[in-house]
């Protein structure tokens, strides 16, 4: 039987960019299911990844990305997409939000895929009515680029604790760019490159809380997509000479883009319009990951 891991997987794909005639693996994305407004139905699906993901160094889009998907006959395939009028990247109205999707949806007889359903998505509020807090178990799936899987797509799956969820700004740092401050979740768990985009999820078990049994199984929240991880920087002595050399090392703390952002953009006015103008998209079915606590 399926596991929630299981159907989590299933809803990410690799992403890779083309350099000097090559792909080379650089993130991670997943797909999203909204329910349409104007038929219920049906949804729309949405490949949702981090914004950095799909631009180069300079910040500028790469004109189009190579995805890896699954297909039903137990291969993969990869598929470039190229990004134009037909295939348009939103991002959030705040630039520095680390989120950008766009319209894709696979052929289901081709390949094999889920997506997450909007309902999933954690907001501001689902964590405050859930009491979400430091403590809680979180867990996402991502690329590893030590093995991407020689026939499909083998994402792995990495668990860890909230660290932290503030009220304030969270300042993050990039070698060769100015400080800022951000709205972001702090995982005790370690992201490395590949992860980039990945999607997190809350893990809410039943005894979570000292004195409370819940019922039922774990519940499950998108959290988030995952950023990066902090870093820290050291000089390190080379021996017998007087030369150093700047060495940054991962400190075991992940920062995650909340979903709420990627809620505000996927029900923004043009994304919401443009819903109500194209009906052709899933209906709905077990292609999507229902909550473990809500199965039959």
């Amino acid at each position: 039987m399926a596991t929630h891991f299981t159907e989590v997987k299933n809803c990410t794909t690799f992403i890779f960019v083309e350099e000097d005639g090559q792909i080379r693996p650089n993130g991670t994305g997943f797909f999203v299911g909204v329910k349409n407004e104007e038929d219920p139905n049906v949804y729309n699906v949405y490949l949702v990844t981090a914004k950095h993901v799909l631009q180069n160094k300079q910040g500028t889009y790469f004109p189009s990305i190579v995805i890896r998907l699954n297909k039903t006959d137990d291969t993969s395939q990869l598929i470039k997409i190229e990004f134009d009028k037909k295939i348009k990247i939103f991002t959030h109205d705040d630039e520095d939000v680390d989120i950008a999707l766009f319209n894709y949806l696979p052929d289901p007889k081709i390949f094999d895929f889920k997506f997450i359903q909007d309902d999933l998505i954690s907001t501001n509020e689902i964590v405050q009515r859930h009491e979400i807090a430091e403590g809680d178990e979180v867990f996402f799936a991502g690329l590893f680029t030590s093995h991407l899987g020689q026939k499909r797509n083998q994402p792995i799956v990495r668990f860890g604790k909230v660290a932290l969820i503030s009220d304030e700004k969270i300042e993050w740092k990039e070698k060769n760019k100015p400080p800022k401050f951000l709205d972001l979740y702090l995982l005790e768990c370690q992201s490395f490159g590949g992860n980039s985009g990945a999607p997190v999820f809350f893990q809410l078990n039943p005894l979570r809380k000292p004195g409370q049994l819940s019922l039922g199984g774990p519940v499950i929240f998108l959290a988030g997509v995952m950023k990066g991880s902090f870093l820290t920087g050291s000089e390190i002595q080379i021996m017998e000479t007087e030369n150093k050399i700047f060495s940054l090392q991962n400190i075991g703390i992940a920062a995650v883009t909340p979903a709420q952002k990627l809620k505000e953009i996927l029900f923004s006015n043009e994304l919401v319009e443009l819903r109500k103008n194209v009906k052709k998209n899933l209906p709905p079915s077990e292609a999507q990951p229902r909550n473990p606590a809500e199965r039959d």
